[in-house]
């Protein structure tokens, strides 16, 4: 997919919000804040930059809030080392990497730890790749699992039968597609089962509500009635 990015700024209040455009082959316009509070709006190709700004214009309270409450989780958590001693999170545990010198075997949750076996305990991109694989084993599991218990509520209120794919994304803890596959983060397995179950209602609502309306918040309220505590708890796990 062709696309194309530029920087542009929109004054609110005495404030100027910086966001990086984004134009491409898409059919409707999403902003998203990021952790290490950048905004980014993506809008479809035959957008022009009035129709952009009016719409970022309208967004600008949200935007300024959102970067208010990301700001407060600043300074964000260094990244990891691999290296033993570090904690790893797991369905919102805290558990304790453990490197040990051995035949290279797949990392393994024993007690408190997660043991990675390696030649060179030194060798840190090798430790990442054994955290990183049992962290998508772990979520191509979980995953489907809490789909179909999710599905389960959902069908009783005409959501269609998705697809599910399960990828590391930077961004975004899931998304989904008019043609109804949903995609979700390999990363939400750190996170308490009822986040992660926020996240996968959330993307489910959408397959019937694509956007962000009274009938979406409406749906979702039908499904998980105490979806707001759950989206509070979720927004404690920054995603970096």
């Amino acid at each position: 997919m062709n696309s194309r990015s530029a920087t542009r700024s929109l004054a609110f209040g005495s404030r100027l919000i910086e966001y990086r455009l984004h134009t491409g082959s898409r059919k409707r316009l999403r902003i998203a804040v990021s952790p290490d509070l950048t905004v980014d709006v993506y809008a479809p190709a035959g957008s022009t930059e009035e129709e952009i700004r009016k719409k970022v214009a309208g967004k600008a309270r949200w935007i300024a809030k959102k970067l208010d409450h990301l700001q407060s989780f600043h300074p964000l958590p260094v990244p990891k080392q691999y290296t033993s001693g570090e904690t790893i999170v797991y369905l919102g545990r805290q558990y304790r990497l453990k490197v040990e010198t051995g035949v290279e075997t797949p990392a393994k949750l024993i007690g408190r730890y997660l043991i990675v076996q390696t030649r060179n305990p030194k060798h840190r991109s090798k430790v990442k790749t054994a955290v990183d694989s049992w962290y998508r084993t772990r979520a191509q599991d979980l995953l489907h699992r809490y789909l179909a218990t999710c599905y389960e509520v959902a069908s009783r209120h005409g959501v269609q039968k998705p697809l599910l794919s399960v990828r590391m994304m930077k961004r975004r803890w899931g998304s989904c597609t008019p043609k109804g596959r949903i995609t979700l983060n390999t990363r939400l397995v750190q996170v308490p089962v009822h986040c992660i179950e926020y996240v996968i209602m959330h993307e489910l609502c959408h397959l019937k509500e694509a956007n962000h309306s009274k009938a979406f918040y409406s749906l979702l309220t039908r499904c998980l009635p105490d979806w707001r505590a759950r989206k509070e708890a979720l927004d404690r796990f920054m995603l970096v």
